[in-house]
């Protein structure tokens, strides 16, 4: 078994913060357990701390690691550390330039690592038969004549191979065994890996930024940030098909909101939907077709208004209806309130004697409070706000798939890992997230990347509403036409502030413009033609 028990790793006393911090993991014999995490979460030097060679400037601080009975971080340990674990670099071909032949590549590795042991042909003949070589001619080979993935293969075995009278180690720790390749090659490694593991029967540790990686060659994946492990689970190929199918299934579709269907629900007057106007009576609704479609309605706005008594003017009371997968655009220019509209609408306004909400907001029915801290759990992640500060996404030290994990456990909380991990992946496709980017931190992405995942949060959380105040967030056509997307496939109702509809016909059915003399136009965004419908503040 190998344990790391509370490890710290850093600098000398009074140094800046440690680069692991209180690491705690146990893996028992013949498993492969896969560290995954970004540029800068300590992988590497976890990797070292395996092998019990901390660069200078770094020592263990506090905690403990054990590889089999010994620990290779103490003096007594270090001598042993080369028997009983084997190391790939995170350079797995530097050891072969320089080399004239495969065989003398694999003999100066085995010389170097355990000098006064005898081995002969035999010896780097069965390295390489490990790695799936078994073509002996590839010992008198030029290194860098091979195909990368021979190549690449020819590295592995170097670092595997040992006397026959030293015997298997305890431990392979594999620093990036796939860096540089191009994926059919990847692909190559990953069956070879898979062999050696087989041929060997070791524990295997895996230091990676590959997801591919991971999911098909780990029993275990731990996943590394800022010198922690912050989550371990099996994935979805350890788990089997027939295991994954089940949870799959189950999150194909977005989480329904529990309908409470009120005895009677007040009326405000006619209603602008997406794609038309709901006219009602000035009476009560009651248990017929207009509650029917008052229940059917994701979202339903009825006058809603913001007012600062001590500011001259008000937002113009807006009365809207959204069903499942329709989409709407509120449009109008700067000082029309739009932006108020919309952090009411998530509920994130606080009525006051200096601000007050009046009109109706509704989800599938029911009556909403205006503070989202009176509202239940299930109505918060009900209707969500997409929302970007630049501010905070270059603050924001997390990665990408801790990010939307840790949104799906929120909304799912009895969900299986696999389960999380296969509706994080629909998430990635409609917004058109590369996979690629979920080990990224994300203050490392580029602005129009941070945006789509400001939407794929949102969406993570399972809401019925998706309110967006797009800003300048229009000029990136790539998030509305996520929008679009999230709409078709989750069958989210979209309700989009911005100044004009440009960019937003392919999201929204119609189009509901603001006037700053506190007038209300519908428009068929379809067309661009004035539905001749009007509304006039009180």
């Amino acid at each position: 078994m190998i344990t790391c028990e509370r490890l710290t790793v850093g600098g000398a006393a009074g140094a800046a913060k440690p680069v692991l911090r209180g690491i705690s993991a146990r893996i028992e014999h013949g498993k492969v357990r896969a560290v995954v995490g970004g540029k800068g979460a300590g992988k590497t030097v976890l990797g070292w701390a395996l092998r019990g060679a901390l660069c200078p400037g770094l020592q263990r601080t506090a905690g403990s690691v054990r590889v089999g009975g010994f620990d290779p971080l103490d003096n007594a340990g270090l001598a042993a550390t080369p028997t009983h674990v084997a190391w790939l670099g995170d350079d797995p071909e530097g050891e072969l330039r320089g080399e004239p032949t495969v065989r003398d590549a694999l003999a100066s590795s085995l010389s170097a690592r355990f000098p006064g042991l005898a081995f002969d042909d035999l010896t780097l003949y069965a390295a390489l038969a490990r790695l799936g070589i078994n073509d002996p001619r590839v010992l008198d080979r030029e290194p860098q004549q091979l195909p990368s993935g021979l190549r690449r293969r020819v590295a592995l075995a170097q670092a595997l191979a040992r006397p026959v009278s030293v015997g298997s180690p305890k431990l392979v720790v594999l620093d990036e065994p796939l860096a540089g390749l191009e994926r059919p090659v990847a692909v190559e490694v990953i069956e070879a890996l898979a062999g050696m593991r087989r041929a060997i029967r070791t524990t295997v540790i895996v230091l990676t930024r590959d997801l591919e990686l991971a999911q098909r060659f780990a029993d275990e994946i731990s996943v590394l940030e800022n010198g922690q492990i912050v989550e371990t689970f099996c994935p979805e190929s350890a788990l089997g098909r027939r295991n994954a199918q089940a949870p799959r299934r189950a999150l194909a579709q977005p989480a329904s909101l529990p309908l409470c269907v009120p005895t009677s629900v007040a009326s405000a007057g006619n209603a602008i939907t997406a794609r038309g106007v709901v006219r009602r009576s000035g009476a009560e609704l009651g248990g017929g077709e207009d509650l029917a479609r008052s229940v059917s309605h994701s979202l339903e706005l009825r006058d809603l208004a913001v007012a600062l008594p001590a500011v001259p003017g008000s937002t113009a009371p807006l009365s809207v209806a959204l069903r499942r997968g329709e989409g709407l655009a509120v449009t109008g220019p700067t000082g029309s309130g739009k932006s108020m509209l919309a952090l009411a609408i998530v509920g994130g306004l606080s009525p006051s004697s200096a601000l007050r909400i009046g009109g109706g907001l509704l989800i599938h029915g029911v009556q909403q409070q205006p503070r989202a801290a009176a509202r239940t759990p299930e109505e918060r992640r009900a209707i969500q706000l997409v929302s970007y500060s630049s501010d905070r996404a270059t603050s924001e030290t997390h990665t990408v798939r801790t990010q939307l994990r840790r949104a799906i456990r929120r909304a799912r909380p009895g969900a299986s890992s696999s389960a999380v991990g296969s509706r994080v992946s629909a998430i990635l496709a409609l917004t058109e997230l590369s996979p690629t980017l979920l080990l990224e931190r994300v203050c490392d992405l580029p602005r129009a990347e941070q945006l789509r995942l400001a939407l794929a949060r949102a969406l993570a959380h399972d809401p019925s509403v998706l309110v967006l105040d797009g800003g300048e967030a229009q000029r990136e056509a790539g998030l509305f036409a996520a929008c679009a997307r999230a709409r078709s496939v989750d069958g989210v109702a979209l309700l989009v502030f911005a100044r004009s509809a440009d960019g937003l016909r392919g999201c929204c059915d119609g189009e509901v413009q603001l006037g700053g003399d506190g007038s209300i136009r519908r428009l068929d965004t379809a067309r661009g033609v004035d539905s001749e419908q009007r509304q006039h503040a009180a």
